[in-house]
C-alpha cells in the first residue's frame, strides 16, 4: 500500500524562548514541567525529513509497540513533574518485572539534590536522565508519590536512596545506554527505536486546547500548525507507532501524565510530521 505524507512546511529554526504576545501568555496552559536551554533550537519539517520518513516506512512498513507498558499512568496534577513521569514509565518498560517506581523520588532528587530544574521547578530532560545514572529511582513503596507542593518538597528517606541505587542506568563500556534521537528525521529514528524495544521520551511545545480539545475524534494530533502553539512545554513517553494512522500520515503512540481517565486510557497519537517539526525540542531513547 502506498504511503503518502503531507507536503512539508518550509524549513525554519526558532529560538524556544522567543517571547510571545502578552495575551497569548495569559491564556496559555501552565508549563507541564520541562525547562529548556535558551540556546536550543529545532527545525520544522523539511524535504529531507519527509524523504527520510518515507524511506523508513517503505523499508519496514506497518506498526509496532514496546513489549511492556508503564506500571501505571499517573496524573501529575499541578506538579511540574512530567519529565519524572515519562522517565519512570520508561524505566518500568525496560525492566518489566520491576514494581511501580517513585515519580516524586526522581523529581525531588533531580530538582533539590542535583539542581536539575529552573527557578520555577521545571526539570531539564537531560538532567532527569542524569539522575537515573547517579542516584537511580526507587520503588514507589519506598517514597509514595504525592502530586502536590508538599509531596514535591518531601525529602526521601535513606531506604529510598538505597533502593534507588539498585535501579541506576549503568555505564556500558564508555557510554551510558541512552542516546539523543536525531538524524534527518526524528520520526524515522523513533520508529527504529520502538522496533528495537527502546522507550523514547520527548519534549514538545503544547498546543492551545491541551489537554481538553487538541485531538481529533481518534485521539490524534496530526498538524503542527493546528492548534496554534502555546508558550508551554511538556514531556511524554513514546511506546508505539502506526504508519497508517492519520489518513496514512503515520503517528506514534504517546503515554501522557494526565491520568488513565484522560484521552484514550491515558494515551494519544502524535503525527510523524510533528515529530520532525519545531514543536518537538528533544527526544532521548533509553536503550
Amino acid at each position: 500500500m502506498a504511503i503518502t505524507f503531507p507536503h512539508p512546511a518550509p524549513f525554519e529554526a526558532r529560538l524556544l524562548d522567543k517571547p510571545l504576545p502578552t495575551g497569548v501568555v495569559r491564556t496559555a496552559p501552565a508549563d507541564r514541567g520541562v525547562a529548556l536551554s535558551p540556546a536550543l533550537v529545532s527545525a520544522s519539517p523539511s524535504p529531507a525529513a519527509a524523504i527520510s520518513r518515507a524511506g523508513s516506512v517503505a523499508v519496514h512498513p506497518g506498526a509496532g509497540s514496546l513489549q511492556a507498558t508503564p506500571r501505571r499512568i499517573v496524573d501529575q496534577r499541578d506538579v511540574e513533574c512530567c519529565v519524572s513521569c515519562a522517565l519512570a514509565g520508561a524505566m518500568e518498560i525496560l525492566r518489566p518485572a520491576a514494581p511501580l517506581l517513585g515519580r516524586m523520588f526522581h523529581y525531588h532528587v533531580t530538582r533539590f539534590v542535583n539542581g536539575g530544574a529552573d527557578e520555577s521547578g521545571r526539570l531539564f530532560l537531560d538532567r532527569g536522565i542524569g539522575t537515573l545514572t547517579t542516584q537511580g529511582i526507587c520503588r514507589e513503596a519506598d517514597h509514595p508519590s504525592r502530586f502536590d507542593a508538599a509531596g514535591a518538597a518531601a525529602r526521601p528517606g535513606p531506604a529510598a536512596f538505597e533502593d534507588a541505587l539498585e535501579r541506576r542506568i549503568l555505564r556500558q563500556g564508555l557510554l551510558f545506554p541512552y542516546e539523543e534521537v536525531g538524524g534527518s528525521s526524528r520520526a524515522a529514528e523513533i520508529r527504529r527505536h520502538i522496533r528495537e524495544n527502546h522507550p523514547v521520551v520527548l519534549t514538545f511545545t503544547l498546543p492551545f486546547g491541551y489537554p481538553g480539545a487538541f485531538l481529533n475524534d481518534r485521539h490524534e494530533w496530526l498538524d503542527e500548525r493546528t492548534p496554534e502553539p502555546s508558550s508551554s512545554r511538556h514531556c511524554v513517553l513514546v511506546v508505539g507507532f502506526d504508519d497508517l494512522r492519520g489518513m496514512g500520515a503515520g503517528a506514534v503512540r504517546i503515554v501522557d501524565s494526565q491520568g488513565s481517565d484522560r484521552f484514550d486510557k491515558g494515551m494519544w497519537w502524535m503525527a510523524y510530521r510533528i515529530l520532525d517539526s519545531v514543536r518537538v525540542h528533544q527526544a532521548f531513547a533509553l536503550t
